[in-house]
């Protein structure tokens, strides 16, 4: 096949194989060439953006890339904050010629990445891709659950709300042309509305279903077999992996290159997918099911309402349970209760929720021939007894090395009980030496994923490090940090452990906040803290209508309202601090002055008395490893990085970091932690902090808040 020549370098068609499209002796040099000449200063990306640059460390990323592609190998590549490492993997993958699945962290990266980044590449170098947007199930309108919901109708609901919902629900469904429902603000994730119109692989009647032509899923899956590149997330890839393997049923297609981005949180997710596990929103749900369906298709057969409730009873006991030693989030269950319960309240939680179950069960049994609905809720209640049988027998289950096993407690008696691989080393392990289905070539890309040249933080934990057709690469950000950034940690706020210190730190930044106008995010290690935080400057800031600052935190809205709340304040005339937690420290992007100070509590150390992180540990040192040095360090030293990486998010940004945390100055793991940050300029005390904020206030005040002429 010949090679189209555009903008004076050679392409390869977007649905060939690489080495049927090339005329080159040496695939690899051609396509490293290709790649390189794509980057160059007068290449075709700098000639269609406007705001194109050079960018040394992208281009020595997407040469990496290219390389392993062409050489069917893998690589591991850790790209700081500014590279531009979309582009870097896009432009190489594009043209090898090859088909690939390019999979993100979370939904809203994968939009970026279908609507944004994947036609800019392809118009750039004038070569079409059939891209396909994948999503769970969840995430589209099931046109059947739409149709029962509504039949249902109001008064059995006994909820006007949910009755108006589901009709614009009805007038959306006639308009929208993908069904993802994102599309629409009502149905985020939180909301009951979307649980009622969206199905999952348990309520779905798959062939059986009268709308299984139109549907949105199936439409998704058949662009995604047709499609060239298909754009997934994590979740998605794991999930079709364990289906694979279990079932032997293939959502996506086949392909020569696999690109993880955003790969450091792989192995969470991961886990998440190997885990068995019962929840009590899980049994909720199912007592839903229970009304719903029973009630439509059995009515009067059985007593749907009192199975149900019955149910939900049992699911709520077990959140009641007295707990000693606290509130942990996570209680290790290695006995026949888990810790902190007594065993013979556990027994009598347990039992009822087990008759539960085996009544809803024998009714369900007894009457799925009325319905292909009722035919799936039965699978439903057949597969959760076995995960149950599973996690929650009458003697206790020995805890390995291998894994682990606990009890999660949750806001409002919610909680889930969890038995976990403590990593997914022995399934990626596999997948690389197999190659999954076929030969393919894996690129794993991210800002954080070690603080050595092997990776080792990320390797070890995905079962890779090692492998002989692995590479790494480290490419730092471009951002000049030491002139951007400045650095600060107080000497004298209490002890980390010391409840005095989430007061004394929040009187700081009420100070601090006070001086810069706002425009300042506070990172907290736990929610708990967020609450504490955000109720000290509350009080601190006397916020309320009309008050020139405000206080937003994580709880209190969504996170996108926070972010968008956030985002608007340097132009409402208001100050605001956003207090958060969890899922802010990484994924926030806040270019510009909309965030200047950044506030970090305390070292993101893990818990040490949490199952997981326990589990790892004794398979570490069952290794020769040193727990401190070899886990809980590494690990808090990447959540670090990832907190202070939405400081600087561009060329121009400025801004200073605080970490509250003295341990940083006086315990010998300190320089360690602070060598895993980028260089910033360091302030060694109070009055050189003030003065760094006062001069990104001048600054802001002299340029950017400027009005234009």
């Amino acid at each position: 096949m010949p090679v189209n020549t555009r903008n004076g370098i050679q392409l390869s068609p977007a649905n060939a194989p690489l080495e049927q499209a090339s005329l080159h002796v040496d695939p690899v040099s051609d396509l490293v060439d290709s790649v390189a000449a794509a980057f160059a200063t007068d290449g075709p990306l700098a000639a269609a953006r406007h705001d194109h640059r050079a960018r040394p460390g992208q281009l020595a990323m997407a040469l990496a890339v290219a390389r392993a592609l062409a050489s069917g190998g893998h690589l591991a590549v850790e790209a700081g904050t500014g590279v531009g490492k979309t582009f870097a993997y896009l432009v190489p993958v594009l043209l090898s010629g090859q088909r690939a699945l390019l999979s993100t962290a979370t939904q809203a990266l994968q939009d970026q990445l279908f609507s944004r980044d994947i036609p800019a590449v392809s118009r750039a170098l004038g070569m079409p891709v059939r891209a396909a947007l994948l999503k769970g199930r969840s995430s589209y309108l099931c046109l059947q659950r739409l149709e029962q919901a509504r039949a249902a109708g109001p008064n059995q609901r006994n909820d006007p709300a949910i009755a108006a919902g589901l009709e614009r629900v009805r007038l959306w469904a006639q308009v929208t042309r993908s069904g993802d429902v994102g599309e629409m603000a009502s149905l985020h994730e939180r909301s009951a509305l979307r649980d009622l119109v969206t199905s999952t692989r348990h309520n779905c009647l798959g062939a059986d279903c009268p709308q299984a032509t139109p549907c949105h899923v199936n439409r998704a899956r058949r662009q995604a077999q047709e499609a060239d590149w298909v754009v997934i997330n994590h979740h998605l890839f794991l999930a079709d992996r364990v289906m694979h393997e279990t079932q032997a049923v293939d959502w996506l297609p086949e392909t020569g290159v696999v690109v993880m981005d955003e790969a450091h949180r792989l192995n969470d997710t991961a886990v998440q997918l190997l885990s068995s596990s019962v929840s009590s929103d899980a049994l909720h749900d199912l007592a839903r099911e229970l009304r719903t369906q029973g009630s439509a298709f059995a009515r009067g057969l059985r007593p749907w309402g009192h199975l149900a409730l019955v149910l939900e009873q049992a699911c709520r006991a077990i959140g009641a349970l007295p707990r000693a030693g606290g509130n942990p989030p996570r209680q290790a269950w290695s006995a026949v209760s888990p810790d902190g319960l007594e065993a013979p309240d556990w027994h009598l939680a347990i039992t009822a929720l087990d008759q539960a179950l085996a009544g809803a069960l024998e009714a369900v049994s007894a009457t799925a021939q009325a319905s292909a609905e009722l035919g799936r809720l039965m699978e439903r209640l057949k597969e959760l007894q076995a995960t149950w049988s599973l996690l929650a027998p009458g003697a206790p289950i020995p805890v390995t090395a291998a894994d682990a096993r606990w009890m999660e407690w949750g806001a409002g008696r919610s909680w889930r009980m969890v038995r976990a691989p403590r990593d997914s080393a022995t399934h990626f392990g596999q997948l690389l030496q197999t190659g999954g289905r076929g030969e393919r070539s894996w690129i794993f890309a991210s800002a954080t994923l070690g603080h050595d040249d092997a990776l080792s933080w990320f390797t070890r934990g995905l079962g890779i490090a090692g492998h002989s057709a692995l590479h790494t690469l480290r490419v730092p950000s471009p951002f000049d940090h030491a002139a951007q950034a400045a650095l600060y940690v107080p000497h004298d706020l209490p002890d980390p452990a010391d409840a005095d210190h989430t007061p004394a730190l929040a009187a700081r930044v009420a100070d601090w906040a006070t001086r810069l106008g706002g425009r300042t995010l506070v990172l907290t290690t736990t929610l708990r803290a967020v609450a504490r935080m955000a109720n000290a400057l509350d009080g601190l800031l006397q916020v309320g209508e009309g008050a020139p600052m405000e206080v937003l935190a994580q709880g209190r809205l969504s996170r996108k309202a926070l972010l968008e709340r956030f985002r608007a304040a340097p132009h409402s005339g208001r100050g605001a601090v956003l207090v958060a937690s969890a899922s802010f420290w990484e994924g926030v992007d806040l270019p510009g002055d909309v965030l200047q100070l950044l506030v970090i509590d305390k070292l993101p150390f893990p818990p040490p008395d949490d199952p997981l992180i326990a589990a790892r540990v004794r398979a570490m040192e069952d290794e020769g490893f040193q727990a401190f040095s070899d886990v809980f360090l590494p690990e808090a030293a990447m959540a670090l990085r990832q907190g202070a990486g939405r400081l600087i998010r561009s060329e121009r940004d400025r801004g200073v970091l605080v970490i509250g945390d003295r341990r940083l100055l006086t315990r010998s793991y300190g320089n360690l932690l602070l060598d895993a940050l980028p260089p910033m300029l360091r302030l060694v005390d109070e009055s050189e902090l003030r003065s760094a904020i006062d001069d990104l206030v001048v600054t802001r005040s002299s340029t950017t808040d400027r009005p234009c002429s």
